[in-house]
């Protein structure tokens, strides 16, 4: 990255323009001995790029290196630093027109009870700070509790200051639901649960070993409970770190589904545009809730056969890139062996394939099938014999099915029939795998 990031490279910065005097005090004195002071001043420094809005314009490098009073080296080094520790998020696009442009994501930092409820960031704290310093910030930080035995209680309750419509309430509840899946944050892992899991192995993981994680639990569905085991047992004999190839091969042995001859529990659908066949809204619900290892196996089932550790290692590298969304990434697993009818998950293919949707900025289920059926109808247009045309050169744009995706692997396609019969099975034993 240092030697694609020129002064001139543009960037735009996402974040809260404010922090209240709780998170500037976590700031300067529980993540500054961490990340360094350059770090410290480079989040400070986007920050008040900030627009009232929550987005900055436009702007150049070459006027964060001239107020930071860095090299380019350095300011690489410092945006490192604060994208490990969890305070920025970075994204590269290109551009026609100005070439690589860097989105900055500010995140909020811990507020200091959070940060010492947090086992890891404390010990980072106190490695870099020592004992005596460690022991003062958490008197400083530390709650200030009231002495309620001898008082009374005298607040008043919600329902005895405020009158509430229910049935208006209930009549607003999808809007109000809406609303606050779009402020919810999306991570639905308890990082902090998990380390607390961890110190009853006397375990803690650094941070490039809690990035690795994520993929883990994101690839095969795990909780945090069965994580925390899960990395226990791949730590134990270990002088040093964590050993992910034994993790690996411990869930690739315990985390197979098992395969029941059962009839899959009804299960009411989530709504989704009739513009989708029943398979085709089946497999969406099911590619939101299914981790994608289960959801290779599935299809493997299916056909006959199984899933190769390979396979399953290119899907781990696919979500370590943070590119799609784990629900694309099964829409494409589906794409690969149920509509092109391949044996095997081949890697340049898979890549390509992944490649262009996150060009595309396809980010959900739905898209990724509309995507894939428009596609497939230009393809069958295009061979159809047709008169010449004697449309004039530049008078329209139109977007060509990118090679690789147009010539795939060599390999009999399914028909209709059968593609819609494996997809009608395949959704029925993912049901049953979103009961379990």
């Amino acid at each position: 990255m240092a030697d694609e990031l020129k002064p001139s490279t543009f960037y735009t910065v996402y974040g809260e323009p404010q922090l209240d005097q709780s998170k500037q005090n976590a700031l300067l004195y529980l993540y500054q001995p961490i990340i360094g002071s350059t770090a410290l001043s480079l989040y400070l420094n986007l920050v008040s790029d900030l627009m009232i809005e929550g987005k900055s314009p436009s702007l150049m490098h070459t006027d964060l290196l001239a107020t930071l009073d860095t090299g380019l080296m350095n300011l690489v080094k410092a945006r490192h630093q604060l994208e490990g520790i969890g305070l920025l998020e970075t994204y590269q696009q290109e551009d026609h027109e100005i070439g690589m442009n860097l989105i900055y994501q500010l995140r909020i930092p811990l507020a200091p009870d959070k940060f010492f409820q947090d086992p890891l960031m404390s010990f980072l704290l106190m490695d870099k700070v020592g004992d005596r310093r460690y022991e003062r910030l958490i008197n400083r930080f530390k709650p200030v509790t009231v002495d309620k035995q001898k008082a009374q209680n005298i607040t008043k309750r919600f329902r005895d200051v405020y009158r509430l419509d229910e049935s208006a309430f209930a009549s607003h509840s999808e809007v109000l639901d809406q609303t606050a899946e779009n402020f919810a944050e999306k991570e639905d892992f308890d990082w902090t649960l998990f380390t607390q899991q961890l110190k009853r192995f006397n375990l803690f993981i650094s941070l490039e070993e809690r990035e690795k994680l994520q993929t883990f639990y994101t690839l095969y569905g795990l909780n945090e409970l069965d994580l925390a085991e899960y990395v226990a047992k791949a730590s134990a004999g270990e002088k040093k770190g964590l050993n992910f190839n034994y993790l690996r091969q411990l869930l690739n042995k315990e985390k197979r589904p098992v395969i029941t001859a059962a009839k899959p529990a009804e299960q009411e659908p989530e709504e989704i545009d009739t513009n989708f066949s029943q398979q085709e809204r089946e497999i969406i619900n099911q590619s939101k809730k299914i981790p994608p290892v289960t959801f290779l196996r599935a299809i493997k089932r299916e056909k006959g056969g199984y899933e190769t550790n390979t396979e399953v290692r290119l899907l781990e590298e696919l979500i370590g890139r943070n590119l799609l969304p784990k629900s694309v990434i099964n829409i494409i697993v589906n794409y690969i062996l149920v509509i092109q009818n391949q044996a095997v998950i081949n890697a340049n293919y898979l890549n390509a394939i992944a490649n262009d949707w996150a060009q595309k900025k396809i980010t959900t289920p739905e898209a990724a099938i509309a995507h894939v059926r428009d596609n497939n109808q230009k393809l069958m247009r295009k061979t159809q014999p047709s008169r010449p045309s004697y449309q004039k050169r530049g008078t329209g744009r139109k977007e060509a099915l990118p090679e690789h995706i147009k010539q795939p692997p060599k390999e009999t396609k399914l028909s209709p029939e059968k593609e819609a019969e494996l997809n009608r099975k395949l959704a029925e034993y993912l049901s049953k795998e979103g009961d379990d």
